[in-house]
């Protein structure tokens, strides 16, 4: 026998969790994150394999929400983008100033390019070779450190 789920409870906003934005209910997920992969061509099925603790029906019920509302959550994507944008421009003014890392990376990291754009329009190949490279040298600095090896226990 089927449970009943009353879809109304399956999207909720809380003021302390993103800013009220809309969530999918027991989850940090925001509808606004479910928007995005949907609208660079991901089903509802590739989005819940890829955010494993989510079922089917609460991706469907936050793409209803999102279909329902698309003004506001368009609205909401595009604040979110022009923000990114801001601080992106702040930081190549020197206005700000990048977060400083403790870990001395030997290879090219996305901060060696000016913004994220300009790291995406390189060829697909090459943004793989970067990102495993990152990935080998933070295995390593993980491997090496202690107190994330005391952690683990």
């Amino acid at each position: 026998m089927s449970t009943i789920t009353d879809i109304g409870t399956l999207i909720s906003r809380q003021p302390d969790i993103h800013g009220g934005c809309p969530i999918i209910t027991g989850t940090g997920v925001t509808v606004r994150r479910i928007a995005i992969w949907y609208k660079q061509s991901l089903s509802a099925e590739e989005i819940a394999y890829r955010i494993g603790h989510l079922t089917l029906t609460q991706v469907y019920a936050a793409l209803t929400y999102y279909h329902a509302n698309r003004d506001e959550i368009d609205a909401d994507i595009a604040a979110e983008a022009a923000e990114g944008y801001r601080i992106e421009a702040l930081i190549s003014e020197r206005k700000i100033q990048k977060q400083p890392t403790d870990i001395a990376l030997e290879i090219p990291t996305l901060a060696d390019y000016p913004t994220r754009r300009e790291f995406m329009q390189l060829p697909l190949e090459e943004r793989r070779n970067i990102l495993a490279k990152q990935a080998e040298v933070m295995l390593q600095h993980y491997q090496e450190d202690r107190e994330w090896q005391e952690l683990e226990y």
